[in-house]
């Protein structure tokens, strides 16, 4: 799956969720400008990021490997229930 693919896709399930650029930028610790950067492809996100995208949007990693993520998959994706005692 190429890169391009991916950065597309955390940015479908992170619009599905409502979560601002600038909320995982904050959480990622880097600017809101690299952010849109790495969404936009202009910038490679590398595991670790994509990792930490992976846990603030609470979902499974390998979601931003499906390549038939479409608009309305993504739309309805559910937000997932926190484990108790569980960070």
């Amino acid at each position: 799956m190429d890169v391009q693919k991916v950065q597309d896709n955390i940015k479908k399930v992170r619009t599905a969720k409502g979560v601002t650029q600038r909320a995982l930028a904050n959480y990622l610790g880097i600017t809101e400008m690299s952010y849109s950067r790495l969404e936009n492809q202009n910038e490679r996100v590398d595991s670790i990021q994509l990792y930490k995208i992976a846990k603030f949007l609470n979902v499974d990693l390998d979601i931003f490997f499906n390549e038939k993520l479409t608009e309305s998959v993504s739309y309805n994706l559910k937000i997932k229930p926190k484990k108790e005692g569980v960070s």
